[in-house]
């Protein structure tokens, strides 16, 4: 997306986060492209959060103690990456856009507190100067895992279907990024199985589809996108294991913190806020309710945009279990930096929407 004078790129990968640094080498990568420095656009990168993607983070190796990571796999994606955005940055168009939101019940359900819920599926569409669709964009606040633990395939579970569906009604590319999915926003099945995953992703396709066809494309002059980094202390245990092991990379600065970022996105009226990893619903409803109080007209959560620290509890809620190896209700703590980066992150997210 660009305008006279804002160049935004968007790319979702479907993959279960993409850390920092990371984000980083693609983009040192591209600054030594002339299109790039020339355009200088401001780059998100976000993670579907798939769980049956290969390992780009490290906890998932064959055992305890090894990295999980490819090493070369992870190369070659950040190159891929690369390539994707000057291609695109090459091949600009003239579009107008449209956007809105949508609730799509009965398909996901929050297993840690089953009375919060935001089944808001948030969607803007690209289109040519004769109507044509150029490319769509959903966000639905649910994690990729229908298909659960035992599946031994790679996939990227509802949302592969979700795109294909749109992708076959449109004829063009549809894009997935994951909406505030902590807490857990998990889909709402019986089996886990193949048939619930494609039964999930066509229906949000069709709900998307029928609420985008119900509104008319407008000229957009107001893409923007400001930043915003913040740091916050990382006290979980077992992260500071998995550094010790190895399996992680030990990022933090000299006070034990992590650095991180939130973005505040507007296209026209549609306002999105990224997060660096897995807010719940609890916040990421708080959100929306900030950005529509603000001016939005349509609001969103892009999560696991140019990071993934875990999970992004509500402070109030937090509380890390005594054996982590045995959570119970607590799970989300024991994936988690800390207490600290929900404060943070919505701190940081509030200043910018002021």
């Amino acid at each position: 997306m660009q305008t006279e004078q804002t160049t935004l790129v968007l790319v979702a990968l479907d993959l279960i986060g993409f850390f920092h640094p990371d984000v980083q080498d693609v983009i040192n990568t591209l600054m030594v492209s002339e299109p790039f420095r020339v355009l200088n656009p401001q780059v998100v990168i976000a993670s579907t959060h798939t769980h049956h993607g290969p390992d780009t983070m490290g906890l998932w190796g064959p055992d305890d103690k090894t990295r999980g990571v490819d090493e070369e796999y992870l190369a070659a994606i950040k190159n891929k990456i690369a390539d994707a955005i000057l291609g695109s940055l090459s091949d600009l168009k003239h579009a107008s856009v449209k956007w809105t939101s949508v609730h799509a019940a009965g398909l996901a359900k929050n297993a840690r507190n089953p009375d919060i819920i935001d089944d808001e599926l948030t969607l803007a569409q690209f289109t040519a100067d004769d109507g044509r669709p150029l490319i769509s964009i959903f966000d639905f606040p649910c994690h990729p895992e229908v298909l659960f633990e035992n599946n031994p395939h790679i996939t990227s579970d509802y949302v592969g279907y979700l795109r294909d569906e749109v992708e076959k009604q449109t004829g063009v590319p549809c894009i997935f990024f994951a909406g505030a999915l902590g807490g857990m926003m998990t889909p709402d099945v019986k089996d886990h199985s193949f048939a619930e995953a494609e039964l999930m992703g066509k229906k949000l396709a069709e709900v998307g589809l029928k609420a985008l066809g119900a509104v008319e494309s407008g000229q957009c002059e107001v893409v923007s996108i400001k930043r915003k980094e913040l740091a916050a202390k990382l006290t979980n245990p077992l992260y500071k294991m998995a550094f010790w092991r190895n399996l992680l990379p030990d990022i933090r600065n000299k006070k034990g913190q992590i650095k991180t970022e939130v973005n505040l996105i507007k296209i026209g009226d549609l306002w999105l806020a990224t997060v660096p990893g897995e807010l719940l619903p609890k916040l990421g409803l708080r959100v929306k309710a900030q950005l529509l109080e603000a001016g939005a007209g349509v609001a969103g959560v892009v999560g696991l945009a140019n990071d993934e620290v875990g999970y992004i509890l509500p402070a109030e809620d937090f509380k890390y279990p005594w054996n982590p190896f045995k959570p119970g209700k607590h799970y989300e703590e024991t994936n988690s930096i800390g207490k600290e980066i929900a404060p943070k992150v919505m701190d940081a997210l509030k200043e910018l929407i002021r």
